[in-house]
């Protein structure tokens, strides 16, 4: 399988976990990851540290959110 196939299937698995794990639509999910790697080279991208700083943003915002009440 050449380069461009592979990250395809990373990229719409993340999505995918990505939807699953937040509770977000796919539709933001990917939006969510489009924007993170608008700015990184594809051969250089681990998919794992990415989700895991998305879900970061994310709990951190919520907490901030809580907070705010």
């Amino acid at each position: 399988m050449n380069f461009e196939k592979k990250f395809l299937i990373k990229y719409l698995d993340t999505v995918i976990e990505l939807s699953k794990e937040t509770g977000m639509s796919k539709k933001e999910s990917r939006t969510m990851l489009d924007i993170s790697l608008s700015n990184q080279n594809p051969k250089t991208v681990d998919f794992n540290e990415i989700k895991t700083e998305i879900k970061s943003i994310i709990t951190i915002n919520i907490f901030s959110l809580l907070c705010k009440l």
